[in-house]
């Protein structure tokens, strides 16, 4: 039977750059085709993926490439927010989930690690981080419309289907895939019913094993993808079950962290300050050109170089003739030198903290199972540095005997949203994952001596006391969830005979060990994943009637939310009595 027309987009919204690239199923090649003109790009032919950056002024806003053209005249101070009007808008991706911000202080040494203090004074006026993410999807979305036109004709879209696949961190809060989806959908992608989300490490290693390493990856072995990106370093091991009729793989470890390439822009930058004094770096990025130079030659050319050999004891960047020759700064001709030991400085914070995940990551494999990890594949923008390629190596290399490979794919920088196309291609079959984070909701219970008292309270439908904010748990982290398992959370609700029958279901959900989880739902480690509105009232002529010792009738239900954990998003149906009537109407995320 032959496939459906459509169209497959595939999208990596990153922290630092952004990728779009797209398979026609009708071709018999199905070939991924990756965008490489974007607007702007002056002087930049073919690249894989464009800034993600905006900057936005009295009549709109610019968008990628075109955020680097510094307005004409003065930056004009606004005092309600701040900071500069005009100022170019970096790392809006990390706002959508401030916790991990929190979960990475103290691992990098830097007072504010990523400058997101002063993003959020940047903002426009009466703009919430979702709504900046919202108009570069946007803008992302509306070009590479324009690109596919030129292929499949104007308006192409009104006859040819287009499936959109959107990639998303591992490490993500459920409250952070929520904004995605919202700036998503707000952006023309598609509903949050239609868009699917893909991590990114899983998108990478689809990508590899289909594309790169067909015969090096063997069935039976296990692997590590690293994926490195601008903020997030995500890390899963999958371990390769069949590759004929399809490939299969099942995720055996999870991990990751916030510690991408950029806390080196964040740490070359006090490095800088500390080289040359901190006033001169603040006039250069008041007036905005030269601090914009200084940082891109750092983050598009020595970050990218740097290889710690010996052909690069003295390195050196361009200040953009904003600072005068010292010898002292070591400064001449408007360029700063830097020995090879200050810039193993930037670099070794950032690499010891991904060493350290990485390390964690493949000792955990050979905790949990037989299994031992076989090679590590780096992915990403950062992925492709050769200095993280060779610490890497030379690390992993003494600690486990020479038994492990690291290698990087071509294509590093781009494997994720190649890798995206492919899943929207049906080409592997992800067999289970690792379970994150435990899952469940709050019930109440028949009292018993022991409970907090607070929670006492009396239930006149049954006449006895229950504590409420009791937790029950569906799925707890390290668990191996499938894509077909339905994840059946029991429900038990009282109701008057006259009541609408409408509920809402909390589902919480804890970071702590699957061995030391909560039992109380106030715990200050338990937090909201969503809501869920329910409406009963489709079935009330199926309620079974009770009657109190007192005549008093009520409905006594007990029903079903079965939730399916995908690759990066949940799905959810109402259940009663064994019989699915539909999607839960409401799921609305925290």
């Amino acid at each position: 039977m032959s496939k459906k027309h459509k169209i497959v987009v595939g999208i990596d919204f990153g922290t630092t750059y952004s990728g779009v690239a797209w398979a026609d199923t009708s071709s018999a090649t199905e070939e991924i085709i990756p965008i490489r003109q974007w607007p702007g790009a002056t002087g930049k032919h073919d690249v894989d993926k464009i800034p993600s950056e905006m900057r936005y002024n009295a009549t709109g806003f610019k968008w990628g490439f075109q955020a680097d053209e510094v307005p004409v005249g003065k930056q004009h101070q606004d005092s309600q927010v701040g900071a500069p009007k005009n100022t170019k808008l970096q790392y809006m991706k990390l706002l959508l989930d401030p916790s991990q911000e929190k979960k990475g202080q103290g691992r990098v040494p830097l007072a504010d690690p990523l400058g997101l203090a002063q993003i959020r004074l940047a903002l426009p006026p009466g703009k919430f981080p979702v709504h900046v993410v919202t108009d570069y999807l946007k803008c992302l979305k509306d070009h590479a419309l324009d690109i596919l036109s030129s292929t499949f004709g104007t308006e192409f879209w009104k006859s040819i289907p287009i499936e959109y696949h959107l990639t998303i961190p591992a490490v993500w809060s459920e409250a952070a895939k929520t904004l995605t989806l919202q700036a998503a959908e707000q952006a023309g992608i598609g509903s949050k019913n239609e868009l699917v989300l893909i991590a990114e490490p899983e998108a990478a290693a689809i990508y590899c094993l289909t594309h790169m390493f067909q015969d090096l990856l063997k069935v039976g072995e296990t692997f590590v993808v690293a994926d490195c990106g601008g903020g997030t370093v995500d890390l899963v091991s999958y371990n390769i079950l069949a590759r004929e009729p399809k490939l299969k793989v099942k995720e055996v470890a999870v991990g990751g962290g916030l510690c991408g390439s950029v806390f080196l822009n964040r740490r070359f930058e006090t490095f800088v300050r500390k080289r040359i004094g901190s006033d001169i770096v603040d006039e250069m990025i008041r007036k905005e050109r030269p601090y914009r130079k200084m940082m891109k030659d750092f983050d598009e050319r020595l970050k990218r170089i740097f290889r710690d050999s010996d052909d690069q004891e003295l390195m050196d960047c361009d200040l953009g003739n904003a600072v005068r020759d010292d010898a002292v700064k070591r400064v001449e001709d408007g360029f700063l030198e830097i020995t090879r030991e200050e810039m193993r400085g930037v670099f070794n914070p950032v690499i010891q903290e991904i060493l350290r995940l990485v390390r964690e990551q493949i000792n955990t494999v050979g905790l949990g199972s037989q299994d031992s990890v076989s090679t590590i594949l780096l992915v990403g923008g950062f992925g492709s540095s050769p200095y993280l390629k060779k610490q890497l190596s030379d690390n992993i290399a003494a600690t486990y005997q020479n038994t492990i490979k690291v290698l990087q794919p071509p294509n590093a920088w781009s494997a994720v949203v190649r890798g995206a196309v492919i899943c929207g291609l049906q080409s592997v079959q992800i067999e289970s994952r690792k379970a994150r984070r435990s899952y469940g909701v709050k019930c109440r219970r028949t009292w018993v001596h022991g409970y907090p008292p607070k929670y006492k309270e009396w239930c006149p439908f049954e006449e006895e006391y229950k504590c409420r904010n009791r937790m029950v748990w569906y799925v707890k982290m390290g668990d191996e969830i499938s894509e077909t398992t339905e994840l059946k959370m029991r429900f038990h609700c009282l109701f008057a005979l006259n009541s609408p029958l409408k509920t809402t279901n909390i589902v919480l959900a804890s970071d702590s060990p699957a061995n030391r989880l909560e039992e109380n739902a106030a715990h200050h480690n338990i937090y909201t994943v969503c809501t869920l509105d329910t409406d009963l009232s489709r079935i009330r002529d199926h309620l079974l009637r009770c009657q109190n010792s007192k005549g008093e009738s009520y409905y006594d239900v007990y029903y079903e939310l079965v939730m399916r954990i995908h690759s990066a998003q949940f799905t959810f149906e109402f259940q009663y009595n064994g019989v699915t009537y539909g999607d839960v109407t409401t799921a609305a995320f925290a």
